[in-house]
């Protein structure tokens, strides 16, 4: 069986904490990350298990991390033939560390594996994010995992799992064109925790706070759930830059480097809607109405930027995660 996992793109966080601030002035508390984001077909992540009587070596681009995660998960679940250590399994997808999500997807898919293993159960529990080390922050891509479509997370008080609000059926005509430009280094680990952990003043952390609550719930999503376009790529694209100014002194800017930006500067002056960064990137989203217009964008992109990582045109996954026999 394989199982096959919808990648994420996250558009931004609507708090980043703030040591010492957890209520808002009026007395309310104040919920830590959240945010929104959506799941796309592709790229997409592949996981296949077959139990063995005998060790077989991991193949595939991402089969080394996908082993480290069944040993994990062979100490939490009780599976046959030592399923953790003896185990074929193949893992493809795109490479972790991109924006794209990677990890959590990489991570439930092996999950998923295990499970139908002990007992063809389809469901995942709540504990299984933090089973592999996902949703200590967000939890779209766990959410996404299971359900699909467009995520808006509300964030999450303490310890407790990120509460989702609403799961929003995404237009299946439109279309997100992915460019992703080669970067030397990509964030994650220790970049990313200094980022999240530099101290910010808190009246502005409330200010930022408040504006991208209220371009989610004002623009982004009734434009959303009304299906225009024009709109929900607007507000979209100003929410995405507003989220990345927490983080302007690390990044040097709203986004997480100059070939990053370059490119989203190129597409505005294309005049293209729903542009920014997901994530931490390097992965540039741009989307369109309909599949000939991100078309004829990925192949302009392609003629002005060939030395791309990565370019390809996809659209919404509304139905999560998939298994295949």
């Amino acid at each position: 069986m394989t199982v096959v996992a919808p990648c994420r793109l996250h558009f931004g966080l609507f708090h980043v904490p703030v040591d010492g601030l957890t209520h808002w002035p009026n007395g309310s508390p104040l919920r830590k990350f959240g945010g929104l984001g959506m799941m796309v077909q592709e790229p997409c992540v592949r996981v296949s298990g077959l139990s063995t009587a005998e060790f077989t070596p991991a193949v595939g681009a991402l089969s080394l991390r996908a082993s480290r995660f069944a040993r994990i998960v062979s100490e939490k679940i009780t599976l046959p033939d030592r399923w953790g250590s003896y185990v074929h399994i193949r893992a493809d997808g795109p490479p972790e560390h991109v924006g794209l999500g990677v990890g959590t997807a990489l991570g439930l898919a092996v999950v998923r594996q295990a499970r139908m293993l002990v007992s063809q159960a389809t469901a995942l529990m709540d504990s299984d994010a933090g089973m592999v080390g996902r949703g200590n922050r967000s939890g779209i891509g766990w959410h996404g995992f299971q359900h699909g479509g467009f995520i808006v997370d509300d964030g999450k008080l303490d310890d407790e799992l990120p509460r989702i609000r609403e799961r929003i059926e995404f237009p299946p005509a439109w279309r997100i064109v992915l460019a992703r430009p080669t970067v030397s280094e990509t964030w994650h680990g220790e970049a990313e925790r200094f980022a999240f952990h530099r101290h910010r003043p808190a009246v502005q952390a409330l200010d930022t706070t408040a504006r991208l609550l209220r371009l989610a719930n004002e623009f982004v999503i009734p434009a959303l759930k009304r299906a225009d376009f024009e709109s929900f790529a607007r507000s979209l694209a100003e929410f995405n830059r507003n989220a990345g100014e927490p983080f302007h002194l690390d990044q040097g800017g709203p986004y997480a480097s100059p070939a990053v930006a370059e490119l989203i500067d190129e597409l505005m002056k294309w005049n293209v809607r729903g542009v920014g960064q997901s994530s931490w990137g390097p992965t540039v989203f741009a989307f369109a109405p309909n599949e000939p217009e991100a078309e004829q964008l990925a192949a302009r992109l392609r003629m002005r930027f060939p030395n791309l990582a990565d370019l390809c045109v996809t659209a919404a996954d509304n139905q999560g995660v998939r298994v295949l026999s």
